[in-house]
């Protein structure tokens, strides 16, 4: 008789392993940082909240205040005119005020070029304003100031200076107008700057010619003088030294024309002829 194995009469039972839910501790994963996020959210509105509130706390504050106003760098009457036109208002908080809407207002003015603003806490506001200060009167479809810096800052009205010099040439509407401007602008600054022959109180007009070359008129001198569009320093030398040889030879009044641009050369033209001037060795 066969003995049946041991092994063959043992039924053999498999686990059955559990499935892994997966998708409920995802889920829940989700929701706690969902719930994180928004608790995140709502401190941050929280603190702008707090932030926009203390803001405009302290700006209501009487401690910042504006009380004072000092204006520098021009006179008493202009001074109160820029505060006029600034929008300021006395009960304003320093805090609060609007710096940029100041300036552009101040800066909208014809007599300013320029404006610095800072406050000063707690309590002041200090404004630095950069006068313009007119350079020439040119000659357009009216009458223009012009600045130091060659743009035309207001039209002339009665009890601006009449006192400047006369840039002429120029035609309305042209898109030279800037470039010839600083031109002539920067000669009239070199004037003052330098111990020239000519000065700007005896320069009576300054005419642009169409392709932007100067030439001058001066009141105690019967010619005009043509000075090109460039090396106006050495030019002016050259005119010193020409003008100083015609009074020793007794021909300054009867100079009808002297051309500087020419190099290192001049052109003199008398009523009669015409010769070249101190540049090239020739005398006249």
């Amino acid at each position: 008789m066969r003995r049946r194995s041991v092994l063959a009469s043992q039924s053999v039972r498999r686990r059955r392993r559990r499935p892994i839910a997966i998708g409920r501790k995802s889920s829940g994963q989700l929701g706690f940082g969902l719930v994180k996020i928004f608790l995140f959210l709502c401190g941050l509105a929280g603190l702008s909240l707090m932030f926009v509130w203390g803001y405009q706390f302290v700006s209501e504050s009487p401690y910042f205040r504006l009380d004072n106003i000092i204006v520098d760098g021009v006179g008493d009457e202009l001074a109160r005119e820029l505060i006029k036109i600034s929008g300021i208002e006395r009960t304003e908080s320093l805090l609060s005020l609007d710096v940029s809407s100041i300036r552009r207002n101040i800066e909208s003015h014809p007599w300013i070029r320029s404006v610095f603003l800072k406050k000063d806490f707690p309590h002041t506001l200090r404004i630095r304003a950069e006068n313009e200060e007119p350079r020439a009167i040119v000659l357009l479809d009216k009458m223009y100031l012009v600045g130091t810096r060659g743009r035309i800052f207001k039209e002339l009205a009665r009890g601006d200076s009449v006192d400047l010099p006369v840039i002429t040439g120029l035609s309305a509407g042209d898109d030279t107008n800037g470039e010839f401007l600083k031109r002539a602008v920067s000669f009239l600054n070199l004037l003052r700057l330098e111990d020239a022959v000519v000065s700007v109180e005896e320069l009576s007009e300054l005419h642009l010619n169409g392709d932007g070359s100067l030439t001058i008129y001066i009141s105690r001198l019967p010619f005009k003088v043509c000075l090109g569009s460039k090396d106006f320093g050495r030019k002016l030398d050259l005119l010193g030294h020409i003008i100083k040889h015609l009074r020793i030879n007794r021909r300054l009044s009867q100079v009808q024309c002297i051309d500087l641009d020419y190099g290192d050369r001049a052109i003199v033209a008398f009523r009669n002829r015409v010769v070249r001037g101190p540049g090239d060795g020739s005398r006249s």
